[in-house]
C-alpha cells in the first residue's frame, strides 16, 4: 500500500469520526465550542462529501449556524454549493440563515431553489412554506403542494395542512379537498394523529373543532357522573361539530345504551362500524349487547363474532350466550 493511499485512508477515517460527532450535535440541536476545535484536523477538500454525499463544508456550516455564526455558515454553504450542486443541502442552509437574519428576498430565493431542485423533500417543503407564510404569499402554497401531492409524503401533507391553518381565511377549496383526502388516506393511528387533526381543522374550522372538544369534555364528565342521557346528547353534539372523530359517535351510542335507549344507540354504532371502521371491536361489542337487549339474537350473534375478530377481549364470554345454534 502506497503512502498516498494510507494518507487518504487516514483522512477518510478522521472525517468519519468527526462527522459522527457533528451529526449527533446537529440532530440534538446542540452547538459546542469545543467541537469546533476538531475541525482544525479536518480536510474539507478531501473528502469534500460526507458519507451520505452531503457537501462537508455545508455540514460544517450547519454546525456554525447552530452557534449563530451566520457569516461563517453562509461562506461554507457557498463552498458547499460548488462541491455538490445537486442535493440542495447548502441552499436549504442558506434559506435558514437568511430567515434568521430576516433577509426577505434571499429567504424566498434559496427556499425556492432548494424546493425546485428536490421538491419531494419535507425540509425543502417546510422552507418554502415558511417563506410564503411569513411574507403573506399564501396563494402560492397550493401550487407548491400540487407538485408533490402524488408522492404521498406524510410529513409534507402534515406541514401543508398546518401551513394553511396559520391564516384560516386563506384556505381554498383545493385545500379542503386535500384535507378530506388526508382523512381517507391516513389511518387514525398515533403516527398520523397530528396530520389528521390539522386536516380536521382545515375542513371544519378551528372554532368549530375547539367547540367540539369542549362539548366532548362536558359529555365525559356527565358520563362519569352517570348522567347518561345528558352525556349522550353532548356526545351527539360533539359528533355533529366534528363528524370525523369516531369516538364521539361510539360514546353517544354507549351513553344511550347505558340509559336504556337500545334502539337509539344502534345508528351511532353502525356509523362507526360501516363508515369509520376504527378496528377496535368495541362498537361491535356494545351493538351486539343492544341487539340482545331487544331480543334480536341473530344480529347479536353476528356483531359479537365481528367483535371477537378484532380480539376484543370481553366479546368471547358472550359468544356462547348469543350464538346458541
Amino acid at each position: 500500500m502506497s503512502f498516498l493511499s494510507i494518507y487518504f485512508h487516514y483522512l477518510n477515517n478522521i472525517s468519519s469520526q468527526i462527522q459522527s460527532l457533528i451529526y449527533e450535535d446537529i440532530y440534538n440541536g446542540v452547538y459546542r465550542e469545543e467541537s469546533t476545535y476538531r475541525f482544525q484536523a479536518l480536510n474539507l477538500d478531501f473528502p469534500n462529501l460526507s458519507l451520505s454525499s452531503l457537501p462537508m463544508k455545508a455540514v460544517i456550516g450547519r454546525y456554525y449556524f447552530l452557534g449563530a455564526q451566520y457569516e461563517k455558515a453562509l461562506e461554507l454553504a457557498s463552498d458547499g454549493m460548488i462541491d455538490n450542486p445537486y442535493i440542495m443541502y447548502a441552499e436549504s442552509l442558506k434559506a435558514d440563515v437568511f430567515f434568521k437574519l430576516g433577509v426577505k428576498d434571499s429567504i424566498i430565493y434559496y427556499s425556492e431553489k432548494a424546493y425546485t431542485g428536490i421538491p419531494n423533500n419535507h425540509k425543502h417543503f417546510i422552507d418554502i412554506s415558511r417563506a410564503y407564510i411569513n411574507f403573506d404569499k399564501y396563494h402560492l402554497l397550493d401550487s407548491v403542494f400540487q407538485k408533490v401531492e402524488s408522492k404521498n409524503n406524510s410529513e409534507i401533507w402534515k406541514y401543508y395542512l398546518s401551513a394553511l391553518l396559520t391564516k384560516e381565511d386563506s384556505v381554498t377549496d383545493y385545500g379542503k379537498i386535500i384535507a378530506k383526502e388526508a382523512l381517507k388516506k391516513y389511518p387514525d393511528t398515533q403516527n398520523y394523529r397530528e396530520l389528521r387533526l390539522s386536516a380536521t381543522y382545515v375542513l371544519y374550522g378551528r372554532e368549530r373543532i375547539e367547540k367540539s372538544i369542549e362539548t366532548n369534555q362536558r359529555a365525559l364528565q356527565l358520563f362519569d357522573e352517570e348522567k347518561f342521557r345528558e352525556a349522550a346528547l353532548n356526545f351527539e353534539e360533539a359528533a355533529r361539530l366534528n363528524p370525523v372523530e369516531f369516538s364521539h359517535f361510539e360514546n353517544a351510542g354507549i351513553s344511550n345504551f347505558k340509559f336504556g335507549y337500545y334502539e337509539k344507540s344502534i345508528p351511532f354504532f353502525k356509523q362507526v362500524i360501516d363508515s369509520m371502521n376504527p378496528g377496535t371491536g368495541k362498537s361491535e361489542f356494545v351493538l351486539a349487547q343492544a341487539y340482545a337487549e331487544l331480543g334480536d339474537l341473530e344480529n347479536a350473534c353476528k356483531y359479537i363474532n365481528d367483535s371477537s375478530k378484532f380480539d376484543y377481549r370481553d366479546s368471547f364470554r358472550l359468544i356462547g350466550e348469543y350464538c346458541k345454534d
